[in-house]
């Protein structure tokens, strides 16, 4: 076939994704089989849950690699770009590696007609395995039970609770998402999470006794990355886990901990960035995580002027509830999905639900201009929210212009 350009090859992947999502593990064990189970050349761990996974899955990895250990990150969804899907010692999987993969195994892709999700899970298993990775950290992607992850068939699984999000295909309460959730444990394995409301926990301890389970609930880590109290639980379950695979001194495991803490960076998690005015990003896409940024800027002079981005499938009514007065002048913006909610839907939704002044900005550019211009005026930082498709635009268009610092990741500092 043509050599494929990666646009081409990025451009094809997408296109996967647009086809929906197909249900049942039957492709991605049959497209592993013929990749020759690259997932069984290294130790893998789980992280599942609702909020807070790529945050513990960045973490453990950053870690892990600190110990010395070769280290894989599968990871979703992207905020910047498809490559930080996929990563090995903080490096995100190169170009030519991506296309590599589609051209050699295009016509098995097409003849099990492998979802995008299966496609990047089997790209990850088989360029860990390439890469010599020992551990591999793999964050779950919609469910657990048929999630494609599940093929690595981990030694632990990490997690961090459950919400609401996803309701119409993992169940409508709390209990049988984390049901869906915690599925994703190999029978006999280590569960490490914290105990849960009283519905999920008959759910989790039934299935710690179906499955032969060893529960180990988090202790305190001696440090977190990020602001925010929810990190500080993000941080007690990546060092508990740490603790419980990685066979190492505990000495050695405290200090590459507080180094992974402490040079470790989230990006669009809380993430702040000087500027004039400065921006904090942050994915607050679900009604969770909307109260962790609420809280976090409560004590600031509120209201923040904003940009907002939503993906019409959200919870969006709640999430404006939660908000209140914390946000205000708010620009409404489009985010780059099929499933956007578009800048005067969200508008209207947003004077109608907070009775704040907002106005409409189909460009995500020009939305942040916007935003910089209201936020320079009234001398306040501005926060850019919502979701994944609209932040990470938005950050990656405030370094292209010079408004923010410059990214120090390598990988990042290469987009722009």
């Amino acid at each position: 076939m043509r050599r494929m350009t990666y646009p081409e090859v990025e451009e094809y992947l997408f296109s996967k994704r647009r086809m929906g999502m197909k249900y049942g593990l039957e492709r991605i064990r049959e497209l592993m089989e013929e990749l020759g189970s690259p997932q069984e050349s290294f130790r893998t761990v789980h992280v599942v849950g609702t909020n807070g996974k790529g945050s513990t899955a960045m973490l453990m990895t950053a870690v892990a690699t600190r110990l010395g250990m070769r280290t894989g990150l599968l990871t979703s969804p992207h905020l910047l770009s498809f490559r930080e899907r996929i990563s090995v010692d903080d490096r995100w999987i190169a170009e030519e590696a991506v296309c590599e993969f589609v051209r050699d195994n295009m016509d098995a892709i097409e003849r099990l007609s492998a979802t995008f999700f299966e496609i990047c899970t089997a790209m990850a298993a088989s360029y860990f395995r390439d890469r010599g990775v020992e551990w591999a950290v793999a964050e779950a992607g919609l469910g657990g039970r048929l999630d494609a992850t599940r093929t690595f068939e981990g030694e632990a699984t990490v997690f961090t609770g459950v919400g609401l999000e996803h309701a119409r295909i993992l169940g409508p309460t709390r209990a049988a998402i984390a049901s869906e959730k915690v599925a994703v444990a190999a029978d006999r394995t280590t569960l490490i999470g914290f105990e849960q409301t009283e519905d999920v926990e008959k759910v989790v301890s039934a299935t710690v006794e179906n499955r032969g389970l060893r529960r180990v609930f988090p202790l305190p880590a001696p440090a977190s990355a990020g602001p925010g109290s929810h990190q500080k639980l993000n941080a007690d379950l990546a060092y508990t886990a740490c603790r419980e695979l990685f066979e190492v001194p505990e000495d050695n495991l405290e200090r590459a901990f507080r180094d992974a803490c402490r040079e470790t960076h989230l990006p669009g998690r809380l993430d702040m960035m000087k500027g004039d005015p400065p921006i904090l990003f942050d994915v607050a896409h679900n009604p969770e995580a909307m109260v962790h940024l609420v809280e976090h800027v409560e004590e600031w002079d509120v209201p923040l002027p904003a940009v907002l981005g939503f993906l019409a499938d959200k919870r969006c009514g709640e999430m404006l509830d939660i908000l209140g007065d914390t946000l205000g002048p708010i620009v409404a913006t489009t985010p780059v999905s099929d499933r956007a909610m578009t800048a005067d839907d969200l508008s209207r939704l947003v004077r109608d639900q907070m009775g704040v002044r907002c106005l409409a900005k189909s460009s995500i550019p020009e939305a942040v201009s916007m935003g910089r211009d209201l936020a320079s005026k009234l001398r306040k930082p501005l926060v850019v929210t919502g979701s994944f498709f609209m932040t990470g635009e938005a950050m990656k268009h405030c370094w292209r212009m010079g408004w923010v610092s410059e990214p120090t990741h390598p990988d990042i500092a290469g987009l722009v």
